[in-house]
């Protein structure tokens, strides 16, 4: 399902609390917004490896000490750079590590386990 943000400039038209609102067009249709006051969010994602250069990335190592690490990146591609520090504050960092956590450490058990295909 795709999601919309008012465009930079209809915000001054609407209430302040809808200028950094990322929904649905039923949300939006609520509040009786017109389409072509709204943007299309693009959906954040993940990809495997780190750029470390113009044209490479670093994905995966191993050492005896460490034992094994993979790189990602997360792409937040609709955020803009006014919400990039609210959303990169510790807190909302920290939950969002947590979540991540737990997926890791089930995937590793079942892996672990034997349950991999």
């Amino acid at each position: 399902m795709k999601n919309y943000r008012l465009k930079k400039e209809a915000v001054p038209y609407f209430k302040k609390d809808l200028a950094t609102k990322i929904a649905t067009i039923e949300m939006w249709n609520q509040h009786q917004v017109d389409k072509f006051a709204l943007e299309e969010v693009e959906e954040a994602y993940v990809s495997y490896g780190h750029k470390s250069g113009k044209n490479s990335k670093t994905l995966s190592g191993w050492n005896s000490k460490e034992g094994s690490h993979f790189e990602f990146t997360i792409h937040y591609p609709s955020v803009k750079f006014s919400e990039h520090d609210k959303f990169g504050n510790g807190k909302i960092t920290r939950e969002l590590m947590n979540s991540l956590q737990s997926q890791i450490n089930n995937h590793y058990k079942q892996f672990v386990n034997g349950e991999e295909e």
